[in-house]
C-alpha cells in the first residue's frame, strides 16, 4: 500500500500503536517539540449549516494545541478556503459554553499535496494572521501549513530540514524500493513502513484501499474531463471560472453513484462518507431506498 492513498494515510498514523509515528512526523513539521498527544473524534459538525465534515487525522498535543493533518492527493477548486473552513470549525469546536476566549487553544492545519500549489520554490510554507505592512504577528492561534509532495525530487537535495525530507519522501515514495529505501532513513519511518507492510496483508484493508484507488483514478478523470469542458465552455462564452463551473456540473449526481457504488461493494459508512463528502442522513437515505428497491 502507498502511504500516500489517504485511507492508508489514516490507517497508519491514526492507529494508536502509531503515535510515536505520528509524533515524530509532526514535530519535523512543526516546531511544537511535541512529548504526547491524543487522537481525537476526526467528525466534525458546523452548526450553522449542518455540514459534516471528516478529517484524516486530528489530534491533541500535551500542551492542547490541535492538529488536523490532510492529505490532499487532487487539486480542487478553493483549498485555501477550504482549509480556512474546517480550520474555524476545529477552533470553535473546542469553545464550551461558560468558557473564556483566552482559554481557546492553538489550532493546526498541516495539509500534505500531491500538487502543486504556490508559486515558491520552497516545498514547505506556513501562514499565520499578521499585519504585513509591520509584519506583526496578532496571535498564534491559527496556523496552517501546506506541504507539497512534487517538490521533494525537485528541491529536496539542498533542503535544511533533512528530517522532514526523509518524511516526505516515504510519503510520496513512488514504488516498493524508494519505500525501502527511504524505511532506512529513521527508525519511526522503518516502523511506519513495517507496519504498512502488516496492514497490507489485512484482506479487509487491502479490499478499501484497492476500492478507494479505483475511486481516486476516478476522480482525477473526471476533474481532468471537467477542466476540459470548463476551459472550453469559459473560451466560447468569455467567461471566467469555466473551469469551476466545470467541475460543478453533476457534482452531486456524482457522488451519489459513487456512495451507492462502495455501497454495493459493503463499505462501511466513515469511508463512504470520506470518499463522497456525502453526510450521514443522505448516506442513511440512499441506504433505505436501496432496502426498498433491491
Amino acid at each position: 500500500m502507498s502511504p500516500k492513498n489517504d485511507f492508508a494515510f489514516r490507517l497508519l498514523f491514526s492507529d494508536p500503536q502509531c503515535k510515536d509515528v505520528l509524533i515524530d512526523l509532526l514535530n519535523t513539521i512543526i516546531p511544537e517539540n511535541i512529548q504526547d498527544l491524543h487522537l481525537l473524534d476526526t467528525h466534525l459538525l458546523c452548526s450553522a449549516t449542518q455540514r459534516e465534515g471528516i478529517l484524516d487525522i486530528r489530534a491533541r498535543t500535551d500542551a492542547k494545541v490541535q492538529i488536523n493533518v490532510e492529505m490532499q492527493l487532487h487539486n480542487l477548486p478553493a483549498m485555501d478556503k477550504r482549509t480556512l473552513y474546517y480550520w474555524a470549525i476545529m477552533y470553535i469546536d473546542q469553545f464550551l459554553p461558560g468558557q473564556k476566549y483566552h482559554e481557546l487553544n492553538k489550532t493546526i492545519t498541516i495539509n500534505l499535496l500531491d500538487y502543486y500549489l504556490l508559486p515558491v520554490e520552497d516545498l514547505h510554507t506556513c501562514f499565520h494572521v499578521h499585519d504585513a505592512k509591520h509584519d506583526i504577528r496578532l496571535s498564534d492561534a491559527l496556523e496552517i501549513h501546506f506541504l507539497e509532495l512534487p517538490k521533494v525530487h525537485r528541491y529536496g537535495h539542498s533542503y535544511e530540514n533533512k528530517d522532514l525530507i526523509y518524511w516526505l519522501k516515504f510519503l510520496n515514495a513512488r514504488n516498493e524500493e524508494e519505500l525501502y529505501m527511504a524505511a532506512e532513513t529513521k527508525p519511526p519511518i522503518k516502523k511506519a513502513f513495517e507496519t504498512l507492510k502488516a496492514m497490507s496483508r489485512n484482506e479487509e484493508n487491502k479490499r478499501q484501499y484497492e476500492a478507494r484507488e479505483i475511486f481516486l483514478s476516478d476522480q482525477a478523470t473526471r476533474v481532468f474531463e471537467a477542466k476540459e469542458e470548463g476551459r472550453v465552455e469559459g473560451i466560447e462564452e468569455g467567461r471566467k471560472g469555466g473551469i469551476e463551473e466545470g467541475i460543478e456540473k453533476g457534482k452531486e449526481e456524482e457522488r451519489i453513484t459513487v456512495a451507492r457504488n462502495l455501497i454495493s461493494l459493503c463499505m462501511d459508512d466513515e469511508f463512504i462518507m470520506k470518499a463522497t463528502g456525502l453526510n450521514k442522513l443522505a448516506l442513511d437515505s440512499l441506504k433505505n431506498n436501496r432496502n426498498n428497491n433491491p
